[in-house]
Parts: C-alpha cells; sequence; structure tokens
C-alpha cells in the first residue's frame, strides 16, 4: 500500500528570488497563468520533461548542442548527479537517478517546513541540487540532526526548472523579481523559448550582443506607466568562484519608457543613444550592442560599480569627436531632462545658469571652442565648477554684460549634496543646447547623415521589442 502524500499547494510562490523565477518557469512550462494554477498533474508533465532535458544535455557528446545547457546546468548544480564527472553515461541508467530528486513527498517523512515556501517537506537538499546555497559543511546553518535544507516537490521542481526562466550562459544565470508579476512571467516566457533553442541548436546559434537588461526592459513595457520596481540577480555557483551580482531599476522605469515610447523627439534620442553606444568591427559587425547597453543604463549595481543613464548620456553629448545635428541635439537632452523628471524627480531650472556659461563661451576672449573645452573640464565637479561660475561672472561684468545670475543661483549645483551631480550633467546638457541654437561651433565633425537615417528608419518600430527579436534569428 503507498504511503499517503502531502496534499499542500502544489506550488507556491515565494519571495525568494531563485524559487520565485524557477516557479515562474514552471508555470510556463506547464501553459498555466501562475505558479498558483499548477496542478499536482501539471508538475508531473513539468518533471517529465525535465529530466528527459537533463538527461539528453548530461550524455551529450561535447560537440552536440544539447552539450551547450549541461554546461548551464554545470554552473548551477556542479555537484549534482547530472553535472558530476562520475554520472552514468547511459541515459536510462541516469533517468532514474534524476527522477528520484522529484518524486512526491510522503506525509509521515515530511518532519520539517519547505525552507522556501513552509509546506511539509520529506526530502533535504544541500548545495549539491540548491543553487546559492551552503557548501554541505556548514551544518551550523541547519536545523538540529538535518542532513540538509528541507525542500518540497514544489520547490524542488522549481529550483531545476530555474535555468528555464533565467536568461543563462554557459557559465551564469540571471533571474527577475519585480513588483509585477506580468512582467515576471514575460521575463520567463522569453528565456523559456531561449532555453529551447539553446538546448536544440546551442549558444552559437544565438546572435552576440544580448544582454538580460533588454529582455527584462522588454517585460517591464507590459506593466505600462506604474511604479513597480525591478531587480535582476545574476549568478555563478560553480566549485570554484561563485558569485552574485545584484542590480535594480529605479520604480519610475516603467513610466519614464511609456513617456519615451509615446513621444517622437524622446523616441529619437533613446535610438541616438543606441546608435552612439553601439560598436562595431572593422568589417562592420556589431561587436557591442548599443540596444543592450541603453537597457543596461537604466539598471544600478548594488555595489554601485554601474554607469548611469545620465552620466552617459552627458559623455555621448560631449563627445568631442562626433557633432550632433541641432535636431539630435535637442533630442537628446530632452530625453535627459525626461529622465530627471519621471525617474530621479528633479525639474530644476538650470537656463539662467546655463545663459551665463553659454555667453562666457560666446563672448569671453580668445576661441570659443577652448573655453568650451575648458568648462567640459570641470563641468562635474563642484568645487571647480563654482570656481569658473565665479570667474565668467566677474569676466562678464567687467565686459559690459551684467548677469542675471549669482553665487546663491547657482549653489545648488556645487554643493556636495544628493541631486548635485546629476543637476551638473543637466546643465551641461542645456549649455550646449544653447551653443547649437547660438550656432557656435561644438566639434570637429559635421554630423552624419547616415546615422541619423538610421535613427529615422526605426522611429517607427516599438523600442526594446526588435532587438531582442533579433538574438533569435540565426546568427
Amino acid at each position: 500500500m503507498n504511503a499517503p502524500t502531502v496534499t499542500a499547494a502544489a506550488l507556491a510562490l515565494t519571495s525568494h528570488p531563485l524559487q520565485r523565477a524557477g516557479a515562474w518557469a514552471a508555470a510556463v512550462l506547464a501553459e498555466r497563468p501562475t505558479p498558483r494554477a499548477v496542478t499536482e498533474q501539471d508538475l508531473d508533465r513539468v518533471v517529465a520533461r525535465l529530466v528527459e532535458d537533463v538527461c539528453s544535455a548530461a550524455t551529450a557528446g561535447k560537440s552536440e548542442p544539447a552539450y551547450d545547457w549541461w554546461k548551464v546546468l554545470f554552473a548551477l548544480y556542479p555537484n549534482s548527479k547530472a553535472t558530476h564527472s562520475k554520472r552514468p553515461s547511459d541515459r536510462e541508467l541516469l533517468r532514474a537517478g534524476i527522477a528520484e530528486l522529484f518524486v512526491p513527498d510522503v506525509a509521515q517523512s515530511a518532519k520539517y517546513p519547505c525552507v522556501f515556501c513552509g509546506n511539509p517537506a520529506s526530502a533535504v537538499w544541500t548545495k549539491a541540487n540548491l543553487p546559492m546555497f551552503d557548501t554541505n559543511k556548514a551544518l551550523n546553518t541547519l536545523p538540529p540532526a538535518v542532513p540538509g535544507w528541507p525542500v518540497c516537490r514544489g520547490c524542488r521542481i522549481a529550483a531545476w526548472a530555474l535555468p528555464y526562466g533565467a536568461w543563462v550562459t554557459a557559465g551564469s544565470a540571471t533571474v527577475l523579481s519585480c513588483e509585477s508579476e506580468s512582467a515576471e512571467r514575460r521575463f520567463a516566457e522569453r528565456n523559456v523559448l531561449r532555453a529551447r533553442r539553446v538546448m536544440q541548436l546551442g549558444f552559437t546559434s544565438l546572435k552576440a550582443g544580448a544582454r538580460p537588461e533588454l529582455v527584462a526592459l522588454h517585460a517591464l513595457k507590459s506593466v505600462g506607466a506604474e511604479l513597480s520596481a525591478t531587480t535582476l540577480w545574476s549568478f555563478k555557483n560553480d566549485n570554484q568562484e561563485p558569485w552574485l551580482r545584484v542590480t535594480r531599476t529605479r520604480r519610475a522605469v516603467p513610466r519614464f519608457l511609456a513617456v519615451v515610447q509615446g513621444n517622437v523627439p524622446l523616441r529619437r534620442g533613446w535610438r541616438l543613444l543606441e546608435s552612439a553606444l553601439t560598436r562595431r568591427d572593422a568589417k562592420g559587425a556589431v561587436v557591442i550592442s548599443g540596444p543592450a547597453e541603453a537597457a543596461r543604463l537604466l539598471f544600478e549595481a548594488e555595489d554601485g560599480r554601474s554607469r548611469s543613464f545620465p552620466f552617459q548620456l552627458h559623455r555621448v553629448l560631449h563627445d568631442s569627436g562626433r557633432h550632433w545635428s541641432p535636431q539630435a541635439q535637442a533630442d537628446l537632452t530632452r530625453l535627459a531632462f525626461t529622465y530627471a523628471k519621471e525617474v530621479l524627480d528633479m525639474e530644476p531650472d538650470l537656463k539662467p545658469v546655463a545663459t551665463l556659461i553659454a555667453d562666457w563661451i560666446q563672448f569671453g576672449s580668445g576661441s570659443p571652442r577652448g573655453r568650451l573645452a575648458e568648462y567640459r573640464n570641470v563641468a562635474l565637479s563642484g568645487y571647480k565648477l563654482g570656481a569658473l561660475l565665479t570667474d565668467a561672472n566677474f569676466r562678464l561684468m567687467l565686459d559690459g554684460r551684467e548677469a542675471a545670475v549669482g553665487p546663491e543661483d547657482w549653489k545648488p549645483l556645487i554643493r556636495q549634496r544628493p541631486g548635485s551631480w546629476e543637476q551638473r550633467m543637466l546643465l551641461s546638457a542645456s549649455v550646449l543646447q544653447l551653443l547649437r541654437e547660438r550656432g557656435i561651433a561644438v566639434a570637429d565633425r559635421p554630423a552624419d547623415p547616415e546615422e541619423e537615417a538610421r535613427v529615422e528608419r526605426l522611429l517607427e518600430r516599438p523600442l526594446l521589442d526588435d532587438e531582442i527579436d533579433d538574438e533569435m534569428e540565426p546568427a
């Protein structure tokens, strides 16, 4: 007589980012709208799929496409039965060991609550089967007399469905957690399709340059203009040097994307930024994807080591080797100010101070280009910018051009306080725009009409959609 099984919810959706990503992947694989709608019968079908894919990858030859999926498994479960160096080479022998990982919980053996969802669990797992968990020797972090972490069947399945719902490489994975469940599902759906392609054709079938941030922003479009924070958890879990990198968007990023998509000048500014960030080799092939890099700018690293969106726009606008047309200059400037307003909640009136600097550049002694270079060198330093503004004010007064601003007006720009750095970058964009309007040359090369023509052709295409679709085309 079979022992009774636990009758708790088949699949929980918890706050743990790895379990959550796996739960959404299982829901997509089961063709259910949410993990909460997944039944035990659905889980049986998902398990059958997992077992077949794992066994195919674990027994594939190194030259076969399926071996690329084994690399993914090795990066997440380096000590498991599927990735261990002594795993059976016979697929049928391996199948029984893998299927055993996902057997239903038995009520009499379910002594402890699942470490993820709290449901009764009869199986205990260690790092061999759980990504980013402690080593087998870390017994002091476990319940007394328990040789591993209690994990219920639903969460065990979620742990191994994880790579389907993650953006994976041969050595790492990235999962998304978001305040919007619709965005989480969109992210999982896209990656399930991508996982199938990797298993069938290998990573070489995907075009280079794609990034998880681009797929995440595409998913965020589903929430419209609602406020919704998003976090990407990128990690590697092998036996050499495991690591975790966390990046986040601000809650207003979906609203910013909606505003950009609905406004032609802003959409043009975004496309110009993508174009400026694209890098090609000598043969013209893309080696760094501009759309992917632009998407990456909207994510801020937890450790502070990431480029900011305003700073990159500042660099693009001040690129001395590039000359933007007046229209392009205006669109990029507008994009910078829209980001400040929608995402940073900043709407400063910088025109008076920008006029002071533009007047000094235009009417001061010497070359306007030389004074622009002088301003560019101090634009982001509060102390140096304050000194330049004071000097410009005095020089204009001595020349009979009395400025309408003084130290009190530029004090918010030069003090070391939150928001001052971003305001200094916005100020530089305003200065460049004023110089353009006055016809003052600020670059050494003319505008590239072909580049701006390419941007115009892209304006009718929705942002983000086409770039992630490109990755799925044959490389």
